[in-house]
């Protein structure tokens, strides 16, 4: 190390002549370097003067940026809209699909039940009154009706009585 550096506390030697012990001289890289360190602790205390921006400027941007924003805004909802249409028809489609496998499971059951003879004799004789040869068939005929019971105002009764001669007559 050198005797020169005051870095390391050691002293330089006395000068001749005088006795007085100075401290040591800082070499000029070293100062440079101080000016440097000073400088930018100096800067950084310091507060940058802030530009005003004019009130006509700050409002444009805020136009601006809103326009920016309802202008994304509506490019979103566009195709938000069509997506969820998509899926409410596409949840009712399910649904109608749902409904078309079970009555073609329903259809299923009942060809193959068509297909056994016992059954289409039993719809044969309970639709169409179909009977075996040699079985009699009967029908019981509901009890007559009491008649035709107009009302008693104008054009009726004069359709009333005839009618009821009509039928006590044999």
């Amino acid at each position: 190390m050198s005797p020169r550096s005051s870095r390391t506390g050691a002293k330089r030697p006395a000068a001749s002549g005088t006795g007085a012990k100075r401290p040591a001289a800082k070499s000029a890289a070293s100062q440079s370097t101080a000016v440097k360190r000073t400088a930018a602790k100096s800067s950084r205390s310091r507060r940058q003067p802030t530009t005003a921006v004019p009130r006509a400027v700050l409002l444009q941007r805020l136009g601006i940026l809103t326009f920016v924003i309802a202008a994304a805004v509506a490019l979103l909802l566009v195709p938000a809209r069509g997506y969820m249409a998509q899926r409410h028809e596409i949840s009712a489609h399910r649904a109608e699909l749902t409904d078309l496998q079970q009555q073609n499971q329903e259809l299923t059951l009942r060809r193959d039940r068509l297909d056994d003879p016992s059954e289409i004799q039993r719809i044969a004789r309970r639709d169409y009154g179909l009977v075996l040869e040699g079985e009699e068939s009967y029908s019981i005929l509901p009890p007559a009706s009491a008649g035709l019971v107009l009302p008693r105002a104008w054009p009726f009764g004069l359709v009333q009585e005839p009618l009821e001669r009509a039928t006590l007559a044999p």
